[in-house]
């Protein structure tokens, strides 16, 4: 395990206009966890599938005009990193010359009317545009908003998530976990340089969290282009996409989801023993 800032990925939030559509085919299509279940907001629909070493949160906001128009939904948006413990890691990038903004924490009222903090929230300025914005999300073990149990520390959760998905085999496609991040840069030399000095590592691609990499390359947008999946057995993978009209592009070593269940987002697959060039 590489000593970080930050302990991983706390979850990767998609944009899009349809949020129950999205949730459906991760939760019932495919079989993967609930996380945290379709909820309908004044100011979002949103739910979490989970992956086990992340979530992925699907969010469907009343108003997108904080989006840049050259990026219609569905959108990979956003990738909340966990942090240590904030004030060190907030200290911690500051050091390795990352700039970030001012923690902002979200509250409300429990069950007893005390409050409570629900999660706070610091932007990693360097690394993030309006296209694609990468924070740092510090839960609160008593949150009264979330609906896993109170008390846990983000760990304990991690770990539940993940029995929950091995305790599920995976769901239908034997998922492993996020295994990779494709993004495009307009300034791949600088972002290659802040991305490793995040991840406090000389890689490329770029080692993100213990089991999670992620891959630049240029592009005329920032923008999060993919998101890979290990799973257990491609060819098992393959065939339950087949038999059920999912299956986009098929390569030998890698499967694509169906961009027309996907809305056009790219979720790549691949054997969680195989090695990417």
């Amino acid at each position: 395990m590489t000593k970080r800032a930050y302990r991983g990925i706390d979850h990767v939030v998609i944009r899009t206009g349809d949020a129950a559509q999205l949730y459906e085919l991760f939760s019932e299509h495919l079989g993967l966890p609930v996380t945290w279940p379709l909820e309908v907001a004044s100011f979002a629909t949103f739910g979490w599938i989970g992956l086990g070493n992340t979530n992925l949160e699907i969010w469907a906001a009343t108003d997108n005009s904080d989006l840049p128009s050259d990026c219609p939904l569905p959108l990979f948006h956003q990738i909340a990193l966990e942090p240590a413990g904030l004030s060190q890691t907030l200290a911690r990038l500051k050091v390795l010359g990352l700039s970030c903004k001012t923690p902002r924490a979200h509250a409300s009222k429990d069950e007893r009317g005390e409050v409570r903090t629900n999660f706070t929230n610091s932007t990693v300025l360097d690394l993030s545009t309006d296209s694609c914005c990468v924070f740092l999300c510090d839960w609160g073990t008593h949150a009264p908003i979330v609906p896993w149990r109170k008390g846990l520390s983000t760990p304990e959760r991690r770990d539940l998530e993940r029995d929950n998905l091995d305790a599920c085999g995976g769901g239908h496609l034997g998922l492993v976990g996020l295994k990779e991040l494709a993004i495009s840069s307009t300034d791949l030399a600088g972002a290659l340089d802040r991305w490793q000095r995040l991840a406090e590592s000389s890689a490329d691609p770029v080692a993100i969290a213990d089991d999670v990499e992620l891959r630049l390359s240029a592009g005329t947008q920032d923008l999060i282009q993919s998101l890979t999946f290990a799973v257990h057995d491609l060819a098992d993978a393959r065939r339950f996409l087949a038999r059920h009209d999912l299956l986009d592009e098929d390569e030998a070593d890698e499967v694509v989801l169906s961009r027309r269940a996907t809305g056009g987002l790219t979720f790549r697959l691949v054997e969680a023993s195989a090695k990417r060039g």
